[in-house]
């Protein structure tokens, strides 16, 4: 069989917006976005991720990741009527750790980055910028997401991504070779390759 045969599997939509309400009220979320499961790509769910702060056990390092309630509920009469059950219907989003960004968090040059090869850069450049877990309820699997940084658009800068059901470390590596052997893996905004997008993300309400 050959190794670097796509895997056909069915994807959701991701997309992340910055919540420019955040910057006139300190308890807004961080991000605000949508999403929606591989069964059903088409309905789509908002969401709300607020900042947290985590510290590393490996290295005592504080790092910061995004965690919040996704809307799962399609109409009024649902949304009044339904009781959440605890440790469900929510998101939890972290910057990819295994990548190494051209930039900086404050937007200067990466020096880990310049020192790479041309060939090394295109393989980060590849690799998602985000990736998320959506966790819904007991009758549900936890999804997988990923999403890459976008060109700023009028509202200024956003992500967007699949969500997808988990790979075993194989199969990732499958796709992924087989995602670069084809020219077919999503773009980085950073990256060496651009894909156009259906539509801009809408502005946080």
């Amino acid at each position: 069989m050959d190794q670097r045969t796509p895997i056909e599997q069915p994807k959701g939509n991701f997309v992340m917006n910055i919540n420019f309400r955040r910057a006139t009220n300190s308890d807004a979320p961080a991000i605000t976005g949508r999403i929606s499961a591989p069964e059903t790509p088409d309905r789509q769910f908002d969401f709300s991720a607020f900042a947290q702060q985590e510290t590393d056990k490996t290295t005592g390092e504080i790092k910061t990741y995004f965690i919040g309630p996704v809307n799962n509920t399609s109409s009024m009469r649902e949304a009044l009527a339904q009781k959440k059950e605890r440790g469900t219907h929510f998101i939890a989003i972290r910057p990819n750790q295994f990548k190494v960004f051209a930039t900086l968090d404050d937007g200067t040059p990466n020096p880990d980055y310049e020192a790479l090869s041309d060939h090394e850069k295109v393989q980060e450049d590849l690799k998602p910028d985000w990736w998320a877990k959506w966790t819904r309820d007991a009758n549900l699997p936890v999804l997988d997401a990923s999403a890459w940084e976008r060109e700023p658009n009028r509202y200024g800068p956003w992500a967007s991504g699949n969500t997808q059901h988990h790979l075993t470390k194989e199969q990732a590596a499958q796709m992924l070779n087989a995602a670069e052997e084809h020219g077919t893996a999503e773009p980085s905004r950073n990256g060496k390759r651009s894909r156009k997008q259906d539509a801009e993300p809408e502005m946080s309400r």
